[in-house]
């Protein structure tokens, strides 16, 4: 049977980097960030550019719209780590030093934990989505809640094996795609296997059709 075992001891940094992960690109917290930064910089252009404004009160407005623009580039980065750092901190005492093991299948999913009794099973049905980068299988069960596979704490089986059981048993979503997105050097490098693979094909039908 095909599987999957990885074994990671805790390491806070990961914990910070899949957190990190989440704020950034799932939560609506960056999303939210985005449009405020984004709506700043519109009205400190639109003060910029604005000719119906006296000398006097374009200046002041100008100042005070930049100065606003630069307070919420920067504040938002300060929110985002601020918000990282309080959880991961109130994890570590609970985690630390403690060996987590996950055991993926193309029936379920096992994790356990050292320092917990038990273990916590779920199948692929309760999977929502996927997330590949460079070091990590982020595995989301929801918005919010999920576990993560460190792709070098694999002990048996390989990254390659995973991507072949998670694309096979990932349940479609209502538009009948696979919820398995990929990040980093690895989104590049599946862009460019599937560019070779669409000129092959390209290439298999001009011979077959002389």
């Amino acid at each position: 049977m095909e599987r999957v075992i990885s074994q990671s001891k805790y390491n806070r940094k990961q914990h910070k980097d899949f957190y990190m992960f989440h704020v950034i690109r799932k939560s609506g917290t960056a999303k939210f960030s985005a449009l405020l930064i984004v709506f700043m910089l519109f009205i400190a252009l639109n003060s910029t550019f604005n000719k119906d404004f006296t000398i006097k009160e374009s200046t002041s407005s100008i100042i005070f719209s930049w100065v606003m623009f630069a307070f919420s580039l920067s504040i938002v980065p300060i929110i985002v780590i601020s918000r990282v750092n309080n959880v991961v901190k109130q994890e570590t005492p609970e985690r630390r030093e403690s060996t987590e093991k996950i055991e993926v299948s193309k029936i379920k999913f096992t994790r356990s934990n050292d320092k917990i009794e038990g273990k916590i099973v779920f199948g692929w049905n309760e999977v929502e989505s996927i997330c590949e980068t460079d070091k990590y299988f982020y595995i989301y069960l929801s918005q919010d809640n999920g576990v993560f596979i460190v792709k070098e704490d694999i002990i048996e089986g390989d990254v390659e094996t995973f991507r072949k059981i998670a694309l096979a048993n990932l349940k479609k979503t209502k538009k009948g795609k696979t919820p398995y997105q990929r990040y980093g050097k690895v989104k590049k490098e599946y862009k460019a296997i599937k560019k070779i693979e669409k000129q092959q094909k390209k290439l298999e039908k001009k011979q077959q059709g002389k």
